[in-house]
């Protein structure tokens, strides 16, 4: 039998509760898969630390550390950012997104949820409900550059060949998961990520919703 693959995490709160919590969600979670690396309170040394700390998935508690935070934790981290919140509207959720957090997850989730959507984020997919999804899509791809933005056709050809191949496989499968791509590209999910952080930086989106419908509309080009 395959032992699972552990997932290290990354806690950014000010909430002891929120910590407690969290470690009493992964106690359920099966042996060897899921560890709580460190917790830090957000604030202008988070990002410090956390660019020391070797994480799988960030778990950020949007309460503590506001949407700000997605970005500044992001800059200095390649891990991916889940939020947590209390509650999250529909309009909240594709703000996170926006500011490149890979989904939410409630504090009133059950704990299977939880950990369900740590190990989606982990694996390169996204924790969104389909109105939320929709919504994003229909904003990327009525999206217009901006002033001074590169033009479309300068960033597609940004890309190399192995990048381009990607983009590829993702609109050919895009219900797959990392683990999926991966596989048919015959390549590890840690280089798959890599290169997604590469693609997401060279054509200026935040994640993988922004790549399908910005490779959607300019799938010509995009897709070779």
């Amino acid at each position: 039998m395959e032992l699972p693959r552990l997932i290290r995490l990354l806690l950014v709160t000010g909430d002891r509760n929120v910590a407690g919590w969290l470690l009493r969600v992964l106690e359920e979670a099966e042996p060897g898969s899921m560890k709580l690396a460190r917790t830090i309170a957000p604030g202008d040394d988070a990002c410090v630390l956390a660019a020391g700390i070797h994480a799988d998935v960030i778990l950020l508690d949007i309460e503590a550390g506001g949407i700000a935070a997605i970005a500044q934790l992001g800059a200095v981290c390649p891990a991916p950012i889940l939020v947590l919140a209390a509650e999250c509207d529909g309009a909240a959720r594709v703000r996170v997104v926006r500011a490149g957090a890979r989904g939410v997850v409630l504090k009133r989730d059950a704990p299977g949820t939880i950990r369900k959507a740590l190990r989606k984020v982990k694996e390169g997919e996204l924790w969104l409900d389909r109105v939320t999804t929709g919504q994003l899509l229909k904003e990327l791809l009525a999206g217009a550059p901006q002033p001074g933005e590169l033009p479309a056709s300068g960033k597609i050809a940004s890309l190399t060949a192995r990048e381009s191949d990607i983009v590829r496989a993702l609109l050919e499968e895009e219900g797959a998961s990392g683990r999926e791509l991966a596989a048919r590209l015959r390549i590890s999910e840690q280089t798959l990520r890599n290169h997604f952080s590469s693609i997401y930086r060279k054509l200026g989106i935040p994640n993988r919703v922004g790549l399908v419908a910005y490779a959607t509309r300019h799938r010509q080009d995009a897709a070779g």
